[in-house]
């Protein structure tokens, strides 16, 4: 598989979960937990925007980033519209850092 390649599914993924996101009709319901399950919807998403920003933007990209795992469980009511953004920018790093790996990066190891 190529750079190109998995960043167009990373691409992909963060844009369903924009979709998604923007699913919910009252913005309050992105912070309900229901059942058994223990993470709310919004705090899947900070999830999602910590892990791979730390794994792929601090890691590969060396950014500056971060990460703040027991604050990702614990923000509640953050904005969609921010939570989006965060997306958006996610979204652009990994296009940015993946495809700018070479084909030796890709066959290493992860760092």
């Amino acid at each position: 598989m190529t750079s190109s390649e998995i960043a167009g599914l990373y691409e992909r993924d963060i844009r369903k979960l924009i979709e998604k996101i923007n699913f919910f009709k009252a913005e309050e319901n992105l912070w309900k937990n229901l059942g058994s399950i223990r993470n709310s919807s919004g705090n899947l998403a900070l999830h999602i925007i910590g892990g791979l920003n730390f794994l792929i933007g601090a890691t590969l990209s060396h950014t500056a980033y971060a990460r703040n795992r027991d604050q990702e469980c614990a923000n509640e009511g953050i904005e969609r519209r921010i939570i989006v953004e965060q997306l958006e920018e996610l979204a652009a790093m990994i296009n940015k850092t993946v495809n700018q790996l070479t084909r030796e990066q890709m066959k290493s190891p992860y760092p």
